[in-house]
């Protein structure tokens, strides 16, 4: 009647300090338990009945504090599982990817508004991420090079499974004609549009009851700029 398991980093290093939730299917009740500093963990004397399994990660970023969710090496890990005869779950850091089998990713996320011309004349919106500093998991970022096909629902609009980071960002417009159109970008909290604007994200605020990214996603508005 046990779980355990090890969780690594983004490079395959053993991770300590990290957070394993184990949640009963039927009876309410959860166990937890911290990795030490070999990155492995054990929880034991469980009851007979199918559990769940997740393991977070936090660590400093902006100003604030990320807590990310760990990645299982196969997608039926997610699935519950008996614990009858012992079980192992491995975790792993990922900063993109999917989660199992769901339409969750662990990168973060860019949600768009569009100004109605922009919409109308638009086969796609490209966006340039520059970096500006490391990623999350301290390693060296690049230049990112995404384009966001418009469809619909248009509240669905925009970039999913970005490694998180710190970011420079600016936007083009692909027209239908072919043409390559700059334009401008507001933030939630700014009102004035900008060629160029700082992508950071902001943490969700419960560890473990947010996206797997641990970040909420980043709010623009769009429209050519004058």
């Amino acid at each position: 009647m046990t779980v355990s398991g090890i969780a690594l980093d983004t490079q395959g290093r053993p991770l300590a300090d990290i957070r394993v939730r184990l949640n009963a299917d039927f009876l309410y009740g959860r166990a937890e338990a911290t990795t030490g500093a070999n990155g492995r963990y054990r929880i034991g004397d469980l009851l007979k009945t199918t559990y769940r399994i997740q393991a977070f990660i936090e660590r400093p970023y902006a100003g604030g504090t990320v807590c990310q969710q760990l990645a299982m090496p196969r997608p039926t890990d997610y699935n519950s599982f008996a614990v009858s005869q012992g079980a192992v779950r491995n975790f792993r850091w990922q900063l993109t990817g999917r989660v199992g089998f769901s339409n969750e990713h662990f990168g973060a996320s860019i949600v768009m508004w569009l100004d109605d011309t922009v919409r109308e004349r638009a086969r796609a919106i490209e966006f340039t991420l520059t970096p500006s500093g490391p990623l999350f998991d301290g390693t060296r970022s690049q230049v990112l090079v995404r384009e966001a096909v418009l469809g619909y629902p248009a509240s669905e609009d925009g970039l999913k499974d970005l490694p998180l980071g710190t970011y420079s960002l600016r936007a083009v417009m692909l027209g239908k004609d072919g043409r390559r159109t700059p334009l401008g970008i507001a933030t939630v909290s700014e009102n004035t549009f900008q060629a160029n604007v700082p992508l950071v994200w902001s943490p969700s605020r419960v560890c473990g009851s947010g996206t797997s990214s641990g970040v909420d996603p980043f709010l623009v508005r769009l429209e050519p700029l004058r």
